[in-house]
């Protein structure tokens, strides 16, 4: 008789089965410049561990965007190492981005080798431009996830989406057929552009993970324009008028239950595999983006649970009639 043993689903396995939660907490890498801040990270990871699939370790780079960024932009530890630090203190496992652009293709080459081979990297999200007007001097997303299947690196590859840019279905579709298995969207502050996307990405093979954070202040507003994520009047003005952070944090946490609700109950018969991120774009929000992975986690895989319940009888396969219901309580 052969013992069961707990065997860990790896992240890949994970993204690949639409029927299996997926959630990312976002973790920026600590400062150099801080002592002891590499250890809350850590301490952070910890606490989470249970709840997530993976922490997402952005590239922090100086950007243009729209204007000037305010405030300084301080040195962090090089997303690889604190993934290396994250993998030699807990279980957790984690996804690097990289900016492919800012590098010559031979150096792009140096650095995956590197990453897949001395760091024991296996999950990315490669990142492109900012601008598709600028020029530069390093290859393209699907370039690079070619120059990573030329050198015989098998990493699991993920992209970013921007569900309202023009023809973006068809820019994730050429992502997906070069090696992209799942996508990562900007914040979302709507649902009408998601629901969008994934009706015009009905059939395709990969996982799109949306993406939330909390709002607590009117500032986190200015900065999410900054990044070129949409606001809707009637959520800022709310925000606006919120008498206190706490509020704010409510109006963000009930909009976010609203688009996931929206987006199951419009799927195509054939969506893509869904999973959900948090971000904490800034340190004011630390306590409502915990309060948000746990509450939002809970009620997306309620969701998921749900829609995957149904099976045809005498198949086992999903029945792609019903739809999808909300976990109780919510309804």
């Amino acid at each position: 008789m052969v013992e069961d043993q707990d065997m860990e689903v790896t992240l890949r396995a994970k993204i690949d089965n639409p029927a299996e939660p997926v959630v990312f907490y976002e973790v920026i890498p600590p400062r150099v410049d801080l002592k002891g801040e590499l250890e809350d990270r850590l301490a952070l990871v910890r606490e989470v561990a249970g709840q997530v699939d993976a922490i997402n370790i952005p590239e922090i780079r100086e950007e243009k965007r729209n204007g000037p960024r305010k405030g300084v932009l301080h040195e962090r530890i090089e997303p690889r190492v604190f993934a290396e630090a994250i993998a030699n203190a807990t279980k957790v496992e984690t996804v690097v981005n990289r900016v492919t652009v800012h590098d010559s293709p031979a150096e792009q080459r140096r650095w995956l080798r590197t990453t897949y081979r001395q760091h024991g990297i296996r999950d990315l999200i490669l990142v492109g431009g900012e601008s598709q007007k600028d020029p530069y001097p390093g290859p393209s997303v699907v370039e690079t996830a070619s120059l990573a299947a030329e050198e015989g690196l098998p990493f699991l590859l993920g992209g970013i989406t921007i569900p309202h840019r023009p023809k973006e279905a068809g820019r994730v579709r050429d992502k997906a057929q070069r090696g992209l298995r799942f996508f990562t969207t900007q914040v979302l502050l709507d649902s009408k552009d998601a629901v969008q996307l994934l009706q015009q990405l009905d059939g395709l093979k990969a996982r799109i993970l949306l993406s939330f954070t909390p709002v607590s202040h009117p500032r986190d507003l200015n900065f999410l324009e900054w990044l070129g994520v949409e606001l809707p009047p009637k959520f800022a003005r709310a925000i606006r008028e919120a008498a206190e952070p706490e509020a704010a944090v409510e109006l963000s946490l009930a909009l976010a239950r609203r688009i996931l609700t929206d987006v199951f109950e419009n799927l195509p018969p054939h969506p893509p595999a869904l999973g959900i991120q948090v971000e904490r774009i800034t340190k004011r929000n630390s306590a409502a983006a915990r309060r948000m992975l746990g509450e939002l986690g809970d009620f997306y895989r309620g969701l998921l649970r749900s829609r995957y319940t149904a099976t045809t009888v005498g198949t086992g396969n999903r029945s792609r009639s019903q739809a999808p219901q909300q976990p109780p309580g919510m309804r």
